[in-house]
């Protein structure tokens, strides 16, 4: 059974016609280069994770966070539509992406408890409404996903700088959220 079921899937992304034709990549001007394949902005996670801090306490980005998180969306699934988001616009690496993750998933919980809203860290499996089916996402993203779901419970480790953890104890809450966020 489990041969067949690899012969299934091998079939299946085989045929598939989702996919860069080969080469693809060598017919592309070598002058002007996606932005993740020039060299990242960040290398330093303490800058990064500084940047992130910034950008989720902007006026209206803060509710905005705790609008989703209000409505069911995971803490996880945020962090994983902002890291590869900073990908893909060349602010750091893969390798980087995976390490600001947890980090990332720690301040979003913070600055949800600090407001006093309830949050999913990541919805269980038996949750999904699309058992089985496999998103274009998860196709795309297999390694990032499964480094995430390791998260279960996010930390402030060691190596969190100390500079974002005091500002993350300074923080006010939004005061005027918008209506979908009163409830």
């Amino acid at each position: 059974m489990p041969n067949q079921q690899i012969d299934d899937a091998f079939f299946r992304i085989g045929t598939s016609f989702d996919r860069p034709i080969p080469g693809q990549s060598l017919t592309n001007d070598p002058e002007s280069p996606a932005p993740y394949e020039r060299a990242p902005k960040y290398t330093d996670r303490t800058e990064i994770l500084e940047y992130y801090f910034e950008e989720f306490t902007e006026e209206g980005m803060y509710g905005s966070i705790l609008d989703t998180l209000e409505s069911g969306v995971s803490i996880m699934e945020i962090v994983q539509v902002l890291v590869f988001q900073g990908f893909q616009e060349g602010l750091y690496n893969p390798d980087m992406m995976l390490m600001i993750a947890e980090p990332l998933a720690y301040m979003i919980a913070a600055l949800a408890e600090r407001a006093d809203v309830d949050f999913i860290v990541m919805k269980d499996e038996e949750d999904d409404d699309n058992e089985g089916e496999v998103t274009g996402e998860q196709k795309e993203l297999p390694i990032m996903n499964q480094a995430l779901q390791t998260i279960e419970k996010p930390q402030m480790d060691e190596d969190f700088p100390s500079s974002v953890s005091t500002k993350l104890d300074k923080v006010e809450p939004p005061q005027n959220r918008s209506l979908l966020g009163e409830r």
